[in-house]
């Protein structure tokens, strides 16, 4: 199980302390300590995601602009 779970949390980015302090949480039965610290590294994850997206949707934003602008439409 621990072979598992540590292929597991190193695929979602855990560093190795981290994945340590959550093997021994889970040997000790700590569950909500685990799914604490699950949700946090969601959470991470997520604003790590949210602020990956900015500079997409500027560029979405430049290419519509562009394309509009090409096409005669005015860009207001």
């Amino acid at each position: 199980m621990a072979q598992n779970t540590r292929e597991m949390l190193a695929a979602t980015g855990f560093s190795a302390a981290q994945t340590e302090r959550y093997l021994l949480l889970e040997q000790r039965g700590e569950v909500d300590a685990c799914v604490r610290m699950l949700r946090c590294h969601r959470s991470e994850l997520v604003d790590a995601l949210h602020e990956a997206q900015r500079p997409i949707d500027v560029l979405d934003w430049a290419i519509y602009d562009l394309e509009r602008a090409t096409k005669g439409q005015p860009a207001c």
